[in-house]
This record gives C-alpha cells, sequence and structure tokens, in this order.
C-alpha cells in the first residue's frame, strides 16, 4: 500500500471511530450505517476504537447497555468478512504451539471478541449495583448481557482453537470469575433474579460454562474433535450430564480432570495426584464424550497430526 493510500485509510478509521456515544442512540446509529460503506478493513479497527473507548466511558449501565446492543451486530457482520490467518492452525501439544502461537498476535477479529466480552462484563457488574431489586424488563436486560457474555467468550475460544491463535491474557480467569460471581449472584438474590413465570427464562449459567470447559478440554486433546460435527452438536447435552465436583475428599486421587479458578487456563488433567492445596473443581465429563475426544485424537494420529 502507497503512503498516500495508507493516509487515506488512516484517516478514514479516524474518522468512524468517533461515536457520539455520549449522545443518544439514533446519533450512535448513523456512525453505524457509515461503517456499512467503509468495509471490514476499516470497519474492523473503527469498532475495535469505538469499543475500547465505550470501556473507559464513564456512562450509566443503560446506556452501556444500549450502545453494546448496537454495537452487536456489526461485531459479526464484520468478523464474519474479517480474512482469517493464513497459516495452517498448530495440532494441540505440538512443541512449538506455544511460542509460535505467541509470535502470531492477537488479530482484530479476536481483539473484538474479547472487548465485546470486556464490555458486556463491565455493564453486567455495573447495572447490578445501580439496581439492586430488579423489575422483569432489567432482568431481561441482564440476561441478554449474560447470554451474549458466554457467546463471546465461545467465539474467543472457538477462533483461537480453529486458528491456532493465543487467547488475549487473563481470558481463561475472566470467564472463571463471571461465572463465580454469577453463581455467588444467584444464591444472595434468591428467587428475585429469576422472577418465575415471567415468560423469560433465565440463561442457564451452569449449562454454558460446562460447554465453554467441555471445548476448552476438547481443544487441548484433540485437533479433529473442535472442528468434529459431532463434538459440536453434542457440546449442549455432555454439558448437562458434567459436573462440576468439590474437590473434598478427592486428595490424593489420580487421572482427575480439574478446573483451577485462580488460574488462565482451561480444564486439565491432572499428571499426578490432586493437592490439599488445590483451589477449584473437579470436572466429570460423561463417559460418552472421553469416548468422543479419544476416537478424534485416534484421528489425529491417522492423519500424522500428533496430539
Amino acid at each position: 500500500m502507497g503512503s498516500d493510500s495508507l493516509q487515506l485509510a488512516t484517516a478514514t478509521i479516524r474518522d468512524l471511530a468517533a461515536p457520539r456515544f455520549v449522545g443518544d442512540v439514533p446519533e450512535s446509529g448513523e456512525w453505524i450505517r457509515s461503517l456499512r460503506a467503509a468495509g471490514v478493513r476499516q470497519s474492523g479497527p473503527a469498532l475495535v476504537l469505538a469499543l475500547d473507548g465505550l470501556r473507559r466511558a464513564d456512562c450509566s449501565p443503560s446506556r452501556r447497555f444500549s450502545v453494546l446492543r448496537l454495537l452487536k451486530r456489526p461485531v459479526l457482520k464484520t468478523c464474519a468478512g474479517l480474512p482469517k490467518p493464513w497459516t495452517m492452525p498448530l495440532t494441540p501439544g505440538s512443541a512449538a504451539s506455544a511460542a509460535d502461537s505467541v509470535q502470531r498476535g492477537v488479530t482484530v477479529e479476536q481483539r473484538l471478541y474479547w472487548l465485546m466480552f470486556q464490555n458486556l462484563n463491565q455493564a453486567l457488574r455495573q447495572f447490578d449495583r445501580c439496581y439492586l431489586v430488579q423489575d422483569e424488563q432489567q432482568v431481561r436486560r441482564r440476561d441478554w448481557a449474560t447470554h451474549n457474555l458466554f457467546r463471546f467468550f465461545g467465539r474467543q475460544i472457538r477462533y483461537a482453537a480453529l486458528w491456532g491463535r493465543p487467547l488475549p491474557e487473563n481470558a481463561w480467569r475472566d470467564l472463571h470469575d463471571l461465572y463465580v460471581y454469577l453463581l455467588v449472584r444467584r444464591m444472595t438474590q434468591g428467587t428475585r433474579h429469576g422472577h418465575p413465570g415471567s415468560g423469560q427464562d433465565d440463561t442457564d449459567i451452569d449449562n454454558e460454562y460446562k460447554q465453554l470447559l467441555l471445548f476448552g478440554l476438547a481443544a487441548q486433546r484433540s485437533a479433529a474433535g473442535v472442528r468434529s460435527e459431532s463434538v459440536m452438536a453434542g457440546l449442549e447435552e455432555w454439558a448437562r450430564e458434567t459436573v462440576l465436583e468439590d474437590p473434598q475428599g478427592m486428595y490424593g486421587d489420580v487421572g482427575l480432570y480439574v478446573v483451577e479458578v485462580a488460574e488462565d487456563r482451561p480444564p486439565r488433567q491432572l499428571s499426578g495426584p490432586l493437592g490439599a492445596d488445590f483451589r477449584g473443581w473437579v470436572l466429570v465429563p460423561p463417559a460418552a464424550f472421553i469416548v468422543q475426544l479419544e476416537r478424534s485424537a485416534r484421528d489425529d494420529e491417522s492423519r500424522g497430526c500428533p496430539g
């Protein structure tokens, strides 16, 4: 790209990256419409700057929710149109995986997923602080944020697994922290959060979290597993059969799958016995999930892709 073209592209992104999010939503809508004509190579960086600005902005939780609702579709459409990495994804456990993936860096698409997750997480917690008792409309808004938090995290880890890219730092720790936060709030709020009989189901946070844990485990065990329609289609049901056990009484057991809530990593299988200093849960997936992973791992080996 020549210097004149580069300057023009930079100026265009700068103009696009100045939405009036402090004003009315319709004014931001005008900015959204300008993205459509710009193309994904310019709208991607512009959305990154806009989301980063929103994350730092001092605004009400309702305002933050409104802007995120407005940005969700442009973000997803831009991500769908962004070019994917040219390099082939690395196989799980390969010697070059860690060093090479760090060298590759985080892409614009990953950055957009991460920023949506961070903004939604911020909006949810700000919302809870401001509205200790929530009416039915507020519950629906909160549930929208919770649902999309899990969805955007899922997009992050799927992209990283499919394209051999590193996750943003602390991504898994943020997910574990979110789940613990939602659990504690559910216990302290009782039925006020759910509004039984309102006709609006809450996001099943247990199933959503377990699906992500199972995918994270599959991504470590098998390159074929994370591309398998059988694995992806079965995640929701397998998650319903998966148990997160208190480690009490399991200290010294070997071969356990564990979720370390203070660590920035997905579940893993311990190579040795569970120590008494462990903090987290023991993950107990259904046998059918483990069988499918082993089958996928054998597929990797038959294709010459050792796990």
